[in-house]
């Protein structure tokens, strides 16, 4: 029997996406703090890089804006939210007083949904995956239905586990980040 209520499909599909963000959210919660510093460096990388093909299927995807500014908005994601986050330390023990005998400690909270619009897509996937994974956690995008296709344009693919290794392949773009993460092989 084939399902054909859009409404059933969705959130079966939800359903599914939660249950192996679930999984993705154990494998992030046992990385260390350098970890998860590479795999930020690598999103932002990717966005710097693929920045002006991501602004260009974006503004043709959902016909907003120019893709001239869409760069400037994907580079301001990859670049200036990184540079704004990338010492800071997020996972672990964060501070500790021993005078009061009091440490913070940074936990992921769990998995996060990322809405996100038409108007930015590209942009926004960059920077909420960012920070989403700065701080341990497993992210789940859903974009807005005018602009699917260009969110999972290849550098907007990734599986962050291979990031965590210091000897990850340089291109590991292999899976959408709107998908669960895992280990792939080449």
């Amino acid at each position: 029997m084939e399902l054909k209520d859009k409404d059933l499909i969705s959130v079966q599909e939800t359903r599914n996406l939660l249950i192996e963000a679930e999984k993705a959210q154990r494998e992030l919660s046992r990385m260390d703090q350098t970890q998860i510093d590479r795999i930020v460096k690598a999103i932002s990388d990717a966005g710097a890089a693929h920045a002006v093909p991501l602004a260009k299927a974006a503004q043709q995807e959902t016909g907003f804006g120019r893709w001239q500014d869409k760069v400037i908005k994907n580079m301001f994601a990859a670049r200036v939210v990184y540079d704004a986050v990338k010492n800071e330390k997020t996972v672990g023990i964060l501070h500790e007083d021993r005078e009061r005998k009091v440490w913070d400690i940074g936990t992921p909270v769990g998995v996060i949904a990322g809405i996100v619009p038409s108007t930015n897509p590209t942009s926004t996937v960059i920077y909420k995956a960012m920070i989403a994974l700065k701080g341990g956690n497993a992210i789940v995008f859903s974009p807005h239905p005018g602009a699917k296709k260009c969110i999972l344009e290849k550098p907007c693919r990734s599986s962050p586990k291979r990031h965590a290794r210091q000897d990850a392949p340089k291109e590991p773009y292999r899976r959408s980040v709107c998908q669960p993460w895992r280990q792939h092989k080449p």
